[in-house]
Order: C-alpha cells, then structure tokens, then sequence
C-alpha cells in the first residue's frame, strides 16, 4: 500500500524533534553510494554526517558500528544547520533485517534511497574492496566465494575481520528480499531505487531524481560523478599477503593491535592502501573469469528475476 508523500523539507525540519536523519543511503556497497554521497554533500540545503558510515541502525552487523550509543549517533548531526536535510549513507544498511525497523522506529517520514548494481560484478569489486583493506585474505575471489558456507559457520575467516557476514558475497547482493523489506516498511513513496548504470551514465540526470524526490531544488549546473573507492592492487604482492594472511602464531595479535591503532585515530587500512597499494591496470578478463562470472549470474538468476517483479524493472543485462 502507498504511503503519503512525506512533508516537504522545511515542514519537517520546523517540526522536528529529534535528529534522526530526514534520509538514508541505504546502499548496496560498491553500488555508487559513495559517488552519490560525495555529491549530495555539495548541496547548500544537506548536511550529511561523519563518519560517512556509522551503521548505528543495524545491530545484526555490530562489527560495523562506528558510534556507541543514541547519544552519540544524534552527536553526528549536531553542526548541521536549522534548514538542512540530515542524511547519512551506511552502505550495509539494505542487506541488515534489522535495519528498515530500526530507522522506521527513528523517524517513519524518511526517505529511502538505495542503489544497485548487477550482482557479480558488485560481489567482485566488494571483495577486492576488503581485500585492499585487508579484511579478506584470500587472493582470489573465486577462493573467497567458495569459503562463504564455512565462514558462515565461523571457519576460515581472514585474521582481521570485525564484520564476517560482510564475506557473505551472495547474501550482501541477494536483492530481493532486501528491497521489500524497506517498500514494505516505508511505502514505495518513501523508497527511491537507483541503478549503478543510470548513475554512471547520466550522473546530473540521477541527482536530479534524488532531489526532486527530497524536494530540494536541483544544483543550477550539470554536476559530474566523482570516482570513489576505485579499484587498486598490491604494490608489494609478497607483503601484502603476508598482512592479510599473517602466519598461525601472529595472527591471535592482529585484531588486538588493530583495535588499538583504530582507536586512536590511525586506520591501518587506510594506512596500508595508501602506501601498500596503487590504481590497478586495467586486465584482460580471462576464459577462466568468464566461466566463473557465468556460474555467479545464474546464482543469481532467481533473486534477479524477483527483484524485476518488485520494482518493475528491465534487468535482462544483469544474467547477460
């Protein structure tokens, strides 16, 4: 059932009471959501948080939490002036259950806005993503892909990894049930879904969407997608496997050690992508590649079709 279009933004920010946010992007991850962020923070009349993903509305993904309580989540948003949009953009929000409810129970007016992309291409580029962050250790992603149902029983899991269900590749791109959970909870005209396409082709043509469906007036030129999280490699393979993959009698050191560089401020992925890792080059995709890329889509093939029945898209080029 539709839900009343929410109040527009000068409405609700003269009536609010709290400050959870006016809007959510919800994700997927690898989904352009960092693109759009990085555009949406442009705009005169949205103030967005940092950290750009605190994931305080998904307690079943407690690895990935960056603020301890209510208190401070609504810390976040307290620089933000009297007439903007709060939003923020924590990228595992679709993929938690939890989460829908969560932010409903906050503030049942936001607005929703999530991206997706064809399946096995996201599921490759978040592996390298935490491959790069050394939250992954396997060096290939067809290895990865063929540990899921061990990981998921708590086997195999790379030495530093504080969100494990993030190497569940198929169920973080398992669409459909995701998306109904938020059109369900919030209505569709609360609900806005992207494509990584569409953003990737006409980048000025999506935000317009995005504000239009924010009420806020559009920027008054065409705006460019910024490239974010773009895809590197080891400078060092050697050492770099060493790191993500550090011998038995290291490893019960990693975590602790990484916990404490986190907490005062130095991020050893950070840290290590910046200095260990370059751009990658462009590669020849292999026969080999092309066979497991094809054993990933037909995976996917049912969730795809589902989700073509729920949000009444043409995805046809996904299972090409």
């Amino acid at each position: 059932m539709s839900m009343p279009r929410p109040a527009p933004a000068s409405d609700r920010n003269a009536a609010r009471v709290s400050d959870a946010p006016d809007f959510f992007l919800v994700g997927a991850p690898k989904c352009a959501t960092s693109s759009l962020h990085m555009l949406l923070i442009r705009h005169g009349r949205i103030f967005m948080c940092s950290p750009k993903e605190p994931h305080f509305f998904c307690p079943d993904l407690p690895g990935l939490s960056e603020v301890a309580d209510r208190a401070a989540y609504d810390a976040l948003f307290a620089d933000a002036p009297a007439d903007a949009l709060l939003g923020e953009a924590s990228a595992f929000y679709l993929m938690s259950a939890e989460a829908p409810a969560q932010i409903y129970a906050a503030n049942p007016e936001a607005r929703i806005i999530l991206s997706l992309r064809n399946p096995a291409d996201a599921a490759r580029s978040l592996y390298h993503q935490l491959r790069d962050g050394f939250r992954e250790d396997r060096p290939t992603f067809q290895e990865a892909w063929a540990l899921q149902a061990d990981r998921a029983r708590g086997q195999s899991l790379p030495p530093y990894c504080p969100e494990p269900r993030q190497l569940q590749y198929r169920e973080v791109y398992s669409y459909a049930d995701q998306v109904a959970r938020y059109l369900e909870m919030f209505g569709p005209d609360q609900v806005l879904v992207l494509r990584f396409e569409e953003i990737a082709q006409d980048p000025s043509g999506v935000v317009s969407r995005v504000l239009d469906f924010l009420d806020l007036p559009d920027f008054d030129e065409p705006v460019s997608l910024p490239r974010t999280n773009t895809r590197r490699e080891p400078r060092f393979p050697g050492l770099s496997q060493f790191i993500a993959a550090p011998p038995f009698w290291i490893r019960p050191l990693v975590s602790p050690a990484k916990r404490v560089l986190n907490a005062i401020g130095i991020k050893p992925s950070v840290v290590m992508m910046n200095h260990l890792s370059r751009p990658a080059e462009p590669k020849t995709r292999t026969d080999t590649d092309t066979q497991f890329r094809a054993e990933i889509i037909t995976e996917f093939s049912e969730d795809i079709a589902r989700l073509e029945a729920l949000i009444g898209a043409d995805l046809s080029a996904w299972r090409n």
